[in-house]
């Protein structure tokens, strides 16, 4: 049996980079993607002579993740595992500052290329195979002018639960919300203690890759550094 294969987008940010580096130490291939050519060259410079390889692309549209589908496949022969870890950029503003098209274009941004990326890669990827979305815990509370986030968070938590609630066989899903802030490349000097880390993010992700019966619920939540790729307490997910 050859090694697996996890296709990973926005490998580039600052989560995706942790779940790369792990994905490797896991010994896995890695197909780093995302929409930025130079940022996704310089991260596999980082990981010269490890089994990595980039693919520009986005999920915003079926035809476009289709693309990007095969292109990964092309590099390693096949894909076992995919992991999408995509969020648009927030604006803090007061919810009664936004308009009905920012709020339309928040909730688009980071709702649909989750859809986008199950759609394809779900019947794509091998029995024994799954997809893991990275989410946020904002779904179920709000920071001070970051309510259409948490509103955008709920639907895609909402998205993912429909989606297993629909799924009868094939590939598994799973959506992980991190509950916590995330120290991660571009805010490291100045991350606080208790914030989970990046390479924990990625930990987690590998834990649930490898053993998705440790795992079973399809909302997971990463609440704090501790539980890093350990099986959640008892109620943690729903």
């Amino acid at each position: 049996m050859g090694k697996e294969t996890v296709l990973i987008v926005g490998a580039a940010g600052d989560v995706g980079q942790g779940i790369v580096a792990a994905a490797l130490v896991s010994g896995r291939n890695v197909v780093a993607a995302g929409r930025d050519a130079e940022r996704l060259e310089v991260l596999a410079a980082r990981h010269s002579g490890e089994p990595i390889a980039c693919v520009a692309g986005n999920l915003a549209s079926e035809a476009g993740a289709a693309l990007l589908w095969d292109r990964a496949v092309a590099a390693f022969g096949g894909v076992d595992a995919v992991v999408i870890s995509v969020n648009a950029p927030n604006r803090v503003e007061k919810l009664a500052a936004w308009n009905a098209a920012d709020i339309a274009a928040t909730l688009e941004a980071n709702v649909l290329p989750h859809f986008i990326a199950a759609k394809t890669f779900l019947p794509r990827l091998p029995e024994s195979g799954m997809l893991i979305g990275i989410g946020g815990g904002t779904a179920d509370f709000i920071f001070p002018g970051m309510a259409p986030m948490s509103m955008a968070q709920a639907a895609l938590r909402m998205l993912y639960r429909g989606l297993a609630k629909e799924r009868k066989n094939g590939a598994q899903l799973r959506e992980l919300m991190i509950v916590s802030m995330v120290a991660g490349a571009s805010n490291r000097e100045t991350a606080q203690g208790d914030w989970v880390t990046d390479a924990e993010v990625g930990r987690h992700v590998c834990a649930i890759l490898g053993a998705p019966e440790l795992f079973p619920k399809p909302i997971l939540h990463l609440r704090s550094r501790a539980q890093a790729g350990h099986p959640e307490l008892e109620g943690a997910a729903a």
